[in-house]
């Protein structure tokens, strides 16, 4: 588990500078953060590589756009953000895992995505880039059976690392207004639509290890110990647009707002890359002296370099609606789904990364995700009068297939965005939760019975940083 108490920080440039310098030592460290049998497969589990508030509402990413939040998985929105942005996230997670009459609870922790975007106020080019961990690889199980001839034999199997990506991207707006009726005799000038397109460029890297034993409890045994260890690196790229129509808009005769109906839609294509693996693996058997493992022999021993494997090419897609209301209310509603084809890319590896009874599978997402946003009583309203509440849910089809059953799971979540007291800025705090479920499936998506089980508990907090309103960052001044 992991603990992080960060201090108060009155210049904003000041803890970027803090919070990037502990981020990065500690990324590295905090992968293998998923404590499920099934990090032991392919690359390992995926863990969350998007903002927060994206989280809380079922992982929908394509479409979203909003000005103070980063969506690091979809380039087109950073020419969407109001202002120059640091954004990141603290992660705590409770894993119970049953197995018919046998159960575990796994408490874990880790530091998500570390993401910044640069962008002049009113700007229509921006810059994002960022690092984000992208799988993990973390667990410690161990089984104990009876042997006619051995005795008593315990199987043990850990797992640590993980990989994690880096990015850099560019996007670019284009924008169009039209007047609208204010009143019979007035007219307001008010954004009618904009294209946003974007592209990044991102570098994934990082090590699995694995190890498993075999231990016989009587000494004239040798026991046997497998050690794997895997560095895995890609160079890859994204593509991504977003479009918004505004679907109508009223005022009255005073020019004053009164409520407006906007779509949303959006969509990502990731380009299959090459993975290049360093793969060692060594089994030996070993000995119990003196309460230290010495290795006696060495029964196979393979280490190579640059092997090749394929990473599928993945799209996302989805759409929104929203409505807002004269006090600043707004309702939005998103969904998106994704889908990455792991098994359209199996027989491209040198190596066996997902060896025993597993395969490839097709992998997707479904989310649907909701928020609101009360509308405001004035410069008197609390400070839950001025958050956005967010709920969501998601359906999720792993890249892993055993027995020929896939990997599914499901996860509801639900917090809030509170924008940061006395910051005079568009920087908000995000709290949430998550819980979600996660098993073996068949054709028609029953869970099977007497098959490894896992419930999720999450809990999330994150926090964009946006400059106070007066320091317009990379805008030339007028005079000195």
């Amino acid at each position: 588990m992991l603990y992080y108490k960060l201090s108060k920080v009155s210049n904003l440039k000041t803890a970027i500078a803090v919070l990037l310098c502990v981020l990065s030592h500690n990324l590295l460290l905090s992968q293998d953060t998923e404590p499920s049998p099934w990090s032991r497969f392919g690359l390992g589990l995926n863990v969350p590589t998007l903002s927060t508030p994206q989280l809380l509402m079922g992982g929908v990413s394509a479409p979203m756009m909003e000005g103070g939040v980063i969506n690091p998985e979809q380039p087109a929105s950073a020419a969407g953000c109001t202002s120059t942005i640091f954004q990141s996230s603290v992660h705590g997670s409770r894993n119970t895992m049953n197995e018919g009459d046998s159960s575990t609870t796994s408490l874990t922790g880790s530091i998500g995505a570390m993401n910044i975007v640069v962008k002049r106020p009113g700007g229509k080019t921006s810059i994002m880039m960022g690092m984000l961990p992208y799988s993990a690889n973390g667990y410690n199980l161990s089984r104990s059976s009876e042997d006619e001839l051995l005795g008593h034999i315990t199987e043990r199997y850990r797992g640590s690392g993980g990989t994690a990506k880096s990015y850099l991207g560019l996007a670019h707006a284009f924008r169009s207004k039209k007047w609208i009726d204010a009143g019979e005799a007035d007219s307001v000038l008010v954004l009618k639509n904009s294209v946003y397109l974007g592209a990044q460029v991102n570098y994934l890297f990082g090590e699995l290890i694995q190890q498993s034993r075999l231990d016989i409890e009587d000494i004239t045994f040798l026991d046997n110990r497998t050690s794997t260890s895997m560095r895995h690196r890609s160079l890859g790229g994204v593509f991504g647009l977003q479009a918004f129509q505004l679907l109508y808009a009223n005022y009255d005769a005073d020019k004053n707002f009164k409520n407006s109906a906007s779509l949303f839609i959006g969509g990502t294509y990731a380009t299959s890359s090459t993975l290049y693996t360093d793969y060692e693996k060594i089994v030996e058997s070993v000995q119990l002296l003196s309460s230290v493992e010495t290795p006696v022999d060495t029964a196979f021993y393979l280490n190579t370099l640059d092997a090749e494997g394929k990473i599928p090419s993945k799209w996302t897609a989805g759409a929104g609606i929203s409505f807002e209301g004269s006090k600043g209310r707004r309702i939005l509603i998103v969904a998106d789904m994704m889908q990455e084809d792991w098994a359209s890319v199996a027989n491209d590896f040198d190596i066996d990364l997902i060896d025993g009874n597993a395969e490839w599978a097709k992998a997707s997402r479904k989310s649907l995700g909701l928020s609101i946003k009360p509308a405001s009583s004035g410069s008197n309203s609390s400070i839950f009068s001025r958050s956005t509440y967010r709920a969501g849910f998601a359906i999720d089809e792993y890249p892993i297939k055993y027995l020929d059953n896939q990997l599914t799971g499901w996860r509801a979540s639900a917090g809030l965005s509170i924008p940061l007291e006395g910051s005079r800025s568009n920087s908000n705090l995000h709290f949430g939760v998550e819980y979600g479920h996660r098993s073996l499936s068949d054709a028609n998506g029953i869970v099977l019975d007497n098959t490894l089980e896992e419930s999720i508990f999450n809990i999330q907090v994150g926090v964009s940083l946006a400059p106070f309103f007066k320091n317009l960052w990379l805008t030339p001044k007028l005079y000195d």
